[in-house]
């Protein structure tokens, strides 16, 4: 089965413009919700990308570095919301997280 599909975790704002894009995606009411959602899509076997709000991630800092973490699919991604980054993170910052490469 492959996996082709997309789907955002994120505030209003947020999940109103990826839905006009045709992507689904949830708004969450507390950390609870967070993690059932995360697990729930993680666990779907067509999944192949949850996009997370930073500021929704941080309500389940250590689910999402868990999944994150695990190499399998789907990818876990943070991003930005519309008031923009959570933490400002340096480029260089950001390629050793992505890569695990200082340079």
């Amino acid at each position: 089965m492959a996996r082709e599909r997309i789907c955002i975790i994120g505030s209003e704002e947020t999940v109103l413009g990826f839905r006009l894009l045709g992507i689904p995606g949830d708004i969450p009411a507390g950390p609870e919700e967070v993690r059932r959602l995360l697990r729930e899509r993680f666990a779907d076997p067509e999944m192949a990308l949850i996009l997370i709000e930073d500021r929704v991630a941080a309500q389940a800092p250590d689910l999402v570095a868990e999944l994150q973490a695990s190499k399998e699919f789907p990818l876990v991604v943070q991003i930005p919301g519309p008031r923009g980054p959570l933490a400002e993170e340096s480029i260089r910052d950001f390629i050793v997280g992505a890569i695990g490469v200082r340079l």
